[in-house]
């Protein structure tokens, strides 16, 4: 693995900028983003993912916060809006040409959550998000902005 940037956020060769980037689409769609299932009793799950904001830090240290909902209705219900819900998930980077490996900390919010393997260009990284929605397990193609006004 390359170290990815120098103490003032500059990318050194190969390596993404230290910065905040911004999910801008999910599986090609703008945000917020939903997906609904229904199980075969006709129960019906939503999950809304709201906003997704990466911050790379130096030190090769992530911090991802998600806003998402997740609500379900019984069949023959209105699905309600539920509150917002907010996940912050901490961890590694690693770098190795354009590809990145999110590596989560169990201990800093990533229990349970797998390593993700994306990828960057400059001003941006595409990075697979994997979540349950009721019983099925979804994988959404996620895609990121370098946004300069985010912490």
């Amino acid at each position: 693995c390359v170290p990815a940037q120098a103490a003032t956020g500059a990318p050194t060769v190969g390596g993404p900028a230290v910065a905040s980037y911004v999910a801008v689409s999910v599986n090609g769609g703008k945000l917020p983003s939903r997906d609904k299932v229904a199980d075969r009793d006709g129960t019906q799950y939503v999950v809304e993912f709201d906003e997704l904001v990466l911050a790379l830090r130096p030190g090769l240290q992530f911090r991802a916060a998600l806003r998402y909902r997740q609500s379900l209705a019984l069949k023959g219900s209105a699905i309600e809006r539920d509150p917002i819900q907010r996940m912050t998930v901490y961890g590694r980077y690693e770098v190795q040409g354009n590809g990145l490996r999110f590596v989560p900390d169990p201990k800093r919010g990533g229990k349970g959550i797998e390593i993700l393997d994306g990828t960057f260009a400059p001003g941006r990284i595409d990075v697979p998000f994997y979540y349950r929605n009721g019983q099925v397990s979804r994988k959404a193609q996620v895609v990121l902005r370098r946004d300069d006004s985010r912490f």
